[in-house]
């Protein structure tokens, strides 16, 4: 099939850097974490402050921090690893280079996989072509726009020719974008438009934080610190208020992917 147009990253599209980007983030933000707990140890015992209050506050601003990262590199890794194709006779295809290279569990089969991800888009800007495991986009279910990037839900059809519901990103800052967008707003079916389905992901997110705010307050009051109840409970509580987190996350995922 001819192309119309491709949209793709400028990083991509000039010479994909894709596996030093990703690996040396990786690595960048594990380092990163190690030195800022070594130096917040170090920074207690010489200022004398009160450990386990100290501790605690060091072990969530990183926490915090090393998730921020992630997601910041996590958004980049998915602009430059995702493709869009228009074809002459006006057929569009979405590609996630990520889902076609495998990729080991261990850390040095992902620093090989992101190795061939970044080769093979390499050779696929130098020669633009749909791959054979590309998901054509059929229909536009919905279309939600959050701060960093566009989810889109669709009927897709995919390689093994099956049509089912596939959500697919478009990070902002994308060459022509504005472009891609109206593309996929021609496609948008405008039967989600009149009778939008219903979103129960507001409730969910409602629930698992009224049950994970009720758990984790079990757990202070059992804690043997506090003493209010009963310690037996504490770790019961601590596994019920992990898990709840879970839910929590599962459903603002769902809600930002407008899912």
């Amino acid at each position: 099939m001819k192309l119309k147009k491709v949209w793709m990253s400028e990083d991509t599209g000039k010479k994909s850097h894709y596996g030093v980007r990703t690996i040396g983030g990786v690595l960048g933000i594990a380092a990163l974490m190690v030195l800022l707990i070594l130096g917040g140890v170090l920074l207690t015992f010489y200022l004398n402050l009160p450990r386990e209050v100290t501790s605690l506050g060091l072990v969530c601003a990183v926490t915090f921090l090393a998730v921020i990262l992630a997601l910041r590199l996590g958004r980049s890794a998915l602009r430059d690893a995702t493709v869009f194709f228009l074809t002459q006779d006006d057929r569009l295809y979405a590609m996630d280079a990520r889902l076609l290279i495998p990729q080991g569990r261990s850390l040095t089969g992902q620093m090989e996989g992101a190795a061939r991800i970044q080769n093979y888009l390499r050779r696929l800007s130098q020669s633009p072509h749909i791959p054979a495991g590309a998901t054509e986009i059929l229909k536009v279910e919905r279309l939600k726009e959050n701060a960093s990037h566009y989810a889109i839900v669709c009927q897709a059809r995919h390689p093994n020719r099956n049509t089912t519901l596939f959500t697919c990103f478009v990070v902002k800052g994308l060459p022509d974008e504005d472009l891609l967008l109206r593309e996929l707003e021609r496609r948008q079916s405008w039967q989600s438009d009149l009778e939008p389905a219903a979103n129960h992901n507001p409730l969910g997110i409602l629930v698992s934080g009224l049950v994970l705010s009720g758990f984790a307050a079990l757990c202070v009051l059992s804690h043997p610190a506090v003493g209010r109840l009963p310690q037996a409970i504490y770790f019961p509580c601590l596994g019920a208020a992990f898990l709840s987190v879970f839910f929590l996350v599962y459903f603002i995922i769902r809600q930002r992917r407008g899912e």
